[in-house]
């Protein structure tokens, strides 16, 4: 009778192991031994504090039994969401700062035509990087109709709403787009916003891709910030460019 050999390609995979599971290690004499996966993460994390990896991020909502504003720890938002609360946004507490950023984002351009829309201006890369009115800025550029509609950038970041079930949160005129002080701030934390963004239904994780930012450069151009790579840059042209939008807000709003 010939020997049936079973191969890796009929074993099933699975993506996730119960305490009956093993893996099997060997040695350089061929001898075999069964290890727990709990007992290999332990070992290979040698004392790692996983809850660092959350430091100063944060998913903000409106409870729904008092439209109360929390924030809680990454970790805890599952729970949270599963009895039916609704995220507004991850926020970020660093320097003294918080931010609230938007589970979504849109591709837009910033304004239909060149347009001086009054918020922060400079040609100077520190002094753009040191700017945090974003709030301000996007609040006077909306008065152009240039860019007052959510089909640009200023416009959709204002009209941004997210809200509970009770259609309690930060609702329309409580966000902004992010000047590129903010969004310096979105780039330090990427990794941290992403892991939160990836823990609540429906949300859009960040792009290493350019986005932009309230900071205006002159009538005919903003600034603007990849998240690859950290490069501001004022080549984005506010009514040819199609860069990435991702609204801003504060806690407690």
């Amino acid at each position: 009778m010939a020997k049936k050999t079973k191969t890796l390609a009929s074993v099933p995979s699975v993506v996730t192991m119960d305490a009956s599971q093993f893996l099997i290690l060997t040695d350089g004499n061929g001898g075999i031994t069964k290890i727990k996966l709990s007992d290999l993460k332990s070992a290979m994390l040698g004392g790692t504090d996983l809850n660092a990896i959350e430091d100063g991020v944060f998913v903000m909502f409106h409870r729904n039994s008092d439209d109360y504003p929390l924030a809680v720890r990454p970790d805890q938002w599952t729970g949270y969401q599963n009895s039916g609360e609704i995220a507004e946004g991850v926020m970020i507490v660093e320097g003294g700062k918080m931010l609230v950023v938007s589970p979504t984002e849109a591709t837009l351009t910033w304004s239909s035509a060149a347009v001086a829309g009054e918020g922060t201006t400079t040609s100077d890369r520190l002094t753009a990087l040191n700017d945090w009115a974003g709030k301000s800025s996007t609040a006077a550029q909306i008065t152009h109709p240039e860019c007052n509609t959510e089909s640009y950038a200023p416009g959709f970041c204002a009209a941004y709403s997210r809200v509970n079930a009770n259609g309690k949160g930060l609702t329309a005129g409580r966000w902004w787009l992010p000047s590129l002080g903010e969004m310096m701030m979105i780039f330090a934390n990427m990794k941290k916003i992403n892991h939160a963004l990836s823990l609540i239904n429906g949300a859009a994780q960040l792009q290493e891709n350019w986005y932009w930012t309230s900071t205006e450069a002159s009538s005919a151009d903003a600034w603007y910030l990849g998240l690859s790579d950290g490069d501001a840059g004022t080549w984005g042209a506010k009514a040819s460019r199609q860069g990435r939008i991702r609204p801003v807000s504060a806690f407690l709003n």
